[in-house]
């Protein structure tokens, strides 16, 4: 079932990751989120794997959870509980040392758009449209860290009005406030990430952990002392490393 949902390719030092749920536009119930979980917690200590390259089948990335299933076994089961598994997810996916090359077309939406705010670039296709959809269907309109990410993507104010109205972003607007790295058409959206990936692969052996783990930490740090102290640390690491070779 889960190989079904959710594709795995290894294209040499590349993870093609897809999901595959198109008739649902990719709505994720639980056995997609549990897979997905499982994914990227395991990328974490592949060493073969330097770069992901994350898409979903058919015309949409993902439209978030799939609510027609609620009632069904397959349901998503994050609630009123706690412990959410696309909670976990979005952790996984920063603590995954390879960069994560989001590629969106059509819908990303509620737990869809948190997944590619949780990615490293985000290439749209012509037809993506970026949007949170919680306060439409009646709760808040942060959710599994959105409120975070946004506000420090596109500015506070833009994405206040996002989170608070449910309101569609489409891909020309996405790249002029910097959500995304570039916009090609649906057509060319697979070549242009498998061509980023290669493009990234060209860095040395440890450079793309190194660079994710240190531009992680400046988003973090109190201050450019504190993001400076954490960049020289990792460029000494590389340093040495070379020296070694």
């Amino acid at each position: 079932m889960a190989e079904d949902i959710l594709q795995i390719e290894t294209l040499g030092e590349t993870r093609r990751i897809t999901l595959n749920r198109p008739d649902r536009l990719n709505a994720i119930n639980q056995p997609l989120a549990e897979a997905l979980l499982a994914a990227f917690e395991g990328l974490r200590r592949d060493r073969s794997a330097r770069v992901v390259v994350l898409r979903g089948a058919g015309r949409a990335f993902s439209a978030g959870a799939d609510l027609k299933a609620m009632g069904q076994p397959d349901a998503l089961r994050d609630g009123p509980d706690g412990d959410w598994v696309l909670r976990d997810l979005g952790k996984a996916m920063r603590a995954c040392p390879q960069p994560i090359i989001c590629l969106v077309k059509g819908a990303a939406a509620g737990g869809g758009l948190a997944m590619a705010l949780s990615s490293d670039i985000i290439v749209a296709g012509e037809s993506a449209v970026f949007h949170s959809a919680f306060i439409k269907i009646g709760l808040s309109g942060a959710e599994l860290g959105v409120g975070w990410r946004l506000q420090r993507t596109i500015g506070v104010s833009r994405a206040r009005e996002a989170l608070f109205t449910g309101d569609p972003i489409d891909a020309a607007e996405a790249w002029r406030t910097g959500l995304v790295s570039k916009v090609v058409p649906d057509e060319a959206l697979d070549d242009h990430g498998m061509a980023l990936a290669e493009k990234l692969l060209k860095a040395a052996p440890d450079a793309l952990r190194v660079t994710k783990r240190s531009l992680d930490a400046a988003l973090e740090a109190p201050g450019v002392d504190t993001a400076m102290e954490v960049e020289e640390r990792g460029q000494m690491l590389m340093i040495r490393q070379g020296r070694g070779r």
